[in-house]
């Protein structure tokens, strides 16, 4: 971990190093632009001074163009549209503009960069560094490839790539063509068609958007919501269901023994028959019993055991049956339970030969902020919640009539839990998702479309929390609705902003270097429109709203 930390601060070291070099470069070729018409110099050395300002300044740029072509094969890169415009300026006498705009281009390209780097050191203090873990993890979720996409870049990205190539082409025709037809210099033509080319670089959009998605993840990270790309991030938007598994996410996990209760037993003698009987079961209510006995099990003793999920189990103990479970289990064998012995709760009934014996107490202890959630999605967009439960039908409809949840399920097997994700999601539309809230190490990945899990490590989940982090999925659902919000008003400003570029470079109305300052000027207004997303304080509010 400290290794990669080192990694990190070496990377942000580089990273200011390279800008500090770049604003030396700048200011070296502003230099020599003024002195090439300050110094009385012969004309070459004049030009000298130029040709070395524009090469200083400029060939990064050529570099990362170059690069691009050798290693994505994309030969209409932006900085390849940039460099063909500056050589085209500046092979037509143009030099100061040329210059200049290499210049505005360098600082605009820091400036962002700078923007961007500080925008998401912010978005790392989402997390409190007093929680090392989630700060960590938090960072290695921002820091992963996956958290900068973005669907709004993702669909209409490839329309702004194509105007940008449109725009070279009718640059190019503008450039070689108007001066045939009329009254317009080539110079003028080429100056006009280069900025139209410059305009349409799609600067902007490519900057803010990714900032977006990176806010949105920060903000359900803030509720302890971890999520582990901006894909799961859009999908929660579009929650149409949530089922939650019972265990470990509404409640602990593992209920406590209250009491018993026997008519013909000492507890002692009780207990120990109940403990003999849950010893190998894996139900969550087996545990609390087995461990209340304080005495040895010997195993031998036990024969024919049989479990029945949700309901209790059975065993021969010296010959003779002993039943542990549910009321309703009772009933279906024809076992008679006293009606002053029935309790309402969480009990469990034991049967000795037949013959009711006595009950056990337990209670569990219910996550505050289940009701809260499933109110809060009802609320937020008329969301389904599912509850499934491995225990019988009496303390499962107990618990789903509290918390209000729309659908039941109890009784629930692995098996039984994976056939209802499958017919959840089979009802739901195309433009529907659903996501599955449980504590368990799942090997894959399940039929929802999102895998939230209650824990500490992702393994195959979309989504990490804790059983009190729960609360904050209303947040993360709000804010994932403020990225799409977002991230669509940015490319209306971008759509906007183009536009008036377009038509400031046909009519000659600006120069190159106004247009690429105009241009950097929106991205780095795009990115710091981010601060429009509400605190988790104020998605919060919005939810119980």
């Amino acid at each position: 971990m400290a290794k990669s930390h080192s990694s990190k601060n070496s990377r942000a070291g580089r990273s200011y190093a390279q800008e500090i070099v770049t604003l030396l470069r700048v200011a070296l070729s502003a230099a020599l632009l003024i002195a090439a018409y300050s110094v009385n110099a012969a004309s070459l050395v004049s030009m000298l001074m130029l040709i070395a300002a524009a090469l200083i300044c400029g060939f990064d740029i050529v570099l990362a163009a170059v690069d691009k072509i050798i290693k994505k094969r994309d030969y209409l890169n932006d900085q390849l549209l940039v460099c063909l415009c500056a050589i085209a300026c500046f092979c037509i006498g143009c030099y100061t503009e040329t210059i200049v705009m290499l210049v505005v281009y360098q600082l605009g390209r820091t400036c962002l960069n700078f923007v961007i780097r500080k925008t998401k050191l912010g978005f790392y203090g989402a997390v409190s560094p007093e929680d090392r873990e989630g700060s960590l993890r938090l960072r290695s979720i921002l820091n992963s490839p996956g958290s900068l996409k973005n669907s709004v870049f993702d669909k209409y990205m490839p329309y702004l790539e194509l105007f940008s190539k449109a725009a070279f082409i009718v640059g190019i025709l503008f450039a070689a063509a108007v001066p045939l037809i009329t009254d317009m210099t080539y110079v003028m033509s080429i100056r006009r068609g280069s900025m139209l080319i410059i305009a349409a670089v799609p600067i902007s959009a490519l900057a803010a958007l990714p900032m977006y998605s990176l806010a949105g993840l920060s903000r359900a990270a803030e509720y302890g919501v971890y999520i582990k790309n901006t894909a799961s991030l859009e999908n929660t938007g579009d929650l149409a269901s949530v089922i939650y598994d019972k265990a470990d996410v509404f409640t602990d996990g593992t209920p406590k023994l209250v009491s018993v209760n026997s008519p013909i037993l000492d507890n002692e003698s009780f207990l120990q028959l109940a403990a003999y009987t849950a010893y190998s079961s894996e139900q969550r209510f087996a545990a609390p019993i087995v461990s209340a006995y304080s005495g040895d099990i010997i195993t031998s003793y036990i024969s024919d055991f049989k479990d029945i999920p949700g309901c209790g189990m059975e065993i021969s103990l010296h010959g003779r049956s002993v039943l542990l479970g549910t009321g309703e289990l009772f009933d279906a064998k024809g076992i008679s339970i006293p009606d002053t012995e029935r309790k309402s709760g969480y009990i469990l009934y034991l049967a000795i030969g037949g013959r009711y014996a006595g009950s056990l107490t337990l209670k569990e202890k219910l996550n505050p902020y289940a009701e809260s959630v499933i109110s809060d999605f009802a609320a937020l967009g008329g969301i389904k919640s599912v509850l499934l439960t491995e225990d019988g039908r009496d303390v499962s409809e107990r618990l789903a009539k509290a918390l209000n949840v729309d659908e039941l399920h109890y009784e629930c097997g692995f098996t039984e839990k994976a056939d209802i994700i499958q017919k959840c999601k089979d009802q739901l539309a195309p433009d529907e998702k659903l996501m599955y809230i449980s504590a368990e190490n799942l090997e894959y990945h399940t039929a929802a479309d999102i895998d939230a899990k209650v824990g500490t490590e992702f393994e195959n989940a979309d989504m990490l929390m804790s059983n009190v982090g729960i609360f904050g999925l209303p947040v993360a659902y709000t804010a994932s609705h403020m990225v799409k919000r977002l991230s669509s008003e940015n490319l209306v400003f971008t759509a906007v902003i183009k536009f008036v570029l377009v038509v400031l470079a046909l009519t000659g109305s600006a120069t190159l270097w106004f247009i690429v300052l105009l241009d950097f000027a929106a991205s780095v207004f795009g990115v710091l429109n981010v601060v429009r997303m509400p605190s988790a304080d104020t998605l919060s509010e919005d939810s119980e709203d």
